[in-house]
């Protein structure tokens, strides 16, 4: 199963979000929380690079605290 990872500021919507864009979402885990996007996204590359995980830096800078997340999907929608 593929795997992706990101970061949010809100957990709860984000994955509401990628249960309209993928199939069979399962696995949802936060990683780390960080006070930062830049420790986050530093967090997010590291992970990825180690996993084979999808990611992509999209969205906004907010306020954080800025949560890593992850997940694995079946395919995309």
């Amino acid at each position: 199963m593929p795997c992706r990872v990101g970061i949010t500021t809100n957990p709860v919507n984000r994955k509401a979000d990628w249960e309209t864009k993928v199939v069979h979402l399962k696995n949802w885990k936060i990683l780390a929380s960080y006070n930062s996007a830049k420790k986050a996204k530093e967090h997010e590359d590291r992970y990825a690079e180690r996993y084979g995980c999808q990611s992509s830096h999209s969205g906004i800078d907010a306020k954080g605290p800025w949560h890593v997340y992850r997940f694995e999907y079946l395919r995309k929608r």
